[in-house]
């Protein structure tokens, strides 16, 4: 065949652009792996001490750190402040309980926490609520939940707090409670706890978060001191008409993220936790997972091992991790950061 110098110049550009295409995929997929995988984290200073478990919130482009287990499994009041802009640590009012297991939903300037277990590794569910000035840097008591409860969610919206789900008093049976409380009658001393519908699977050890509107119970397992089963399921709770409905399942069952799941830049993330993958058994899990507006859980990065209920932000479009357990219970102090997936 005779090929002209005119096909030749066509088949020169056309091989010329694929090369071009296919380098940039190569560096697009570089930049990916390099941004979401291993290899891109930075180890910081350890954090004073060790946490496992703990209460999060972000301020201020700060991580807020309260209580949760320190080295030897041992309920801590410690609570402190992060910084990135300078690495350093801050030592704020020590909670007014040595608590793990409770949520933490931030009011504007004021951190609520509610429930939890009480007084070490086999401590007692309660009923205690707490807020926390952060100015003021104050706690102060608020109505008790109308029972006991441990490893519940608690969000703000709409000038109401929300407790639902969690453990019973016997520390194995859930519970598909839901109850609210006005803040603003809080505020002017007159708040009781009201009921709202209950979750439609009662479990533990979710994480939850304020997204469009809606609150997010998402994973959590069955049970505690008996066998605990992960679980994948997602549950959306609308406040206007008062019903859940059901989310994207996560990829598998998950648990123990309470404190590494939040919404940014309108995503939600969750990062490690407890799993058990279906037909597998229960252990600490690397994956970072992102969920967009509409959209299905991804895996968009992992950590450099795999941290069950450690301290997670995004803040800067970095991502930081604080502490969590490896090996079981083996709580870690380490701080990492990586570039936000």
């Amino acid at each position: 065949m005779k090929i002209n110098a005119r096909t030749e110049r066509v088949v020169s550009q056309t091989t010329t652009t694929k090369c071009f295409v296919v380098m940039a995929l190569c560096l697009l997929s570089t930049h990916l792996s390099l941004a979401q995988y291993p290899g891109s984290w930075q180890a910081l200073p350890d954090m004073p001490v060790g946490k496992w478990e703990p209460g999060v919130v972000v301020l201020d482009d700060k991580l807020y750190i309260f209580g949760g287990y320190t080295d030897g499994v041992v309920s801590s009041k410690r609570s402190e402040i992060f910084d990135p802009s300078d690495n350093g640590w801050t030592l704020i009012q020590e909670l007014p309980s040595a608590i793990t297991h409770m949520n933490m939903a931030l009011d504007g300037r004021t951190v609520w926490f509610a429930g939890g277990f009480k007084d070490g590794y086999k401590g007692h569910a309660i009923a205690e609520v707490w807020s926390y000035d952060v100015d003021l840097d104050r706690y102060t008591a608020a109505p008790l939940l109308p029972e006991s409860r441990a490893g519940g969610g608690l969000a703000v919206l709409d000038g109401q707090l929300h407790y639902f789900g969690g453990l019973m008093a016997d520390r194995d049976t859930d519970s598909s409670d839901h109850w609210t409380l006005d803040l603003e009658n809080w505020a002017q001393g007159s708040a009781t706890w009201s009921e709202a519908a209950p979750m439609p699977v009662p479990r533990n050890q979710f994480s939850t978060v304020v997204f469009n509107g809606r609150i997010y119970a998402i994973g959590g397992q069955f049970h505690h001191d008996s066998v605990q089963l992960d679980q994948p399921r997602t549950d959306i709770y609308n406040p206007a008409t008062n019903t859940w409905t059901s989310g994207p399942n996560l990829p598998k069952g998950h648990s123990h993220a309470e404190g590494a799941t939040f919404v940014h830049d309108g995503n939600i993330y969750m990062v490690g936790g407890h799993t058990t993958p279906t037909g597998g058994t229960k252990s600490q899990d690397p994956d970072i997972l992102r969920l967009t507006r509409g959209g299905t859980w991804q895996k968009v990065g992992e950590l450099p091992e795999p941290l069950s209920s450690p301290a997670a932000a995004i803040i800067g479009n970095r991502l930081y991790v604080a502490g969590g357990a490896s090996g079981g219970s083996t709580v870690q102090s380490g701080m990492w950061v990586s570039p936000a997936p």
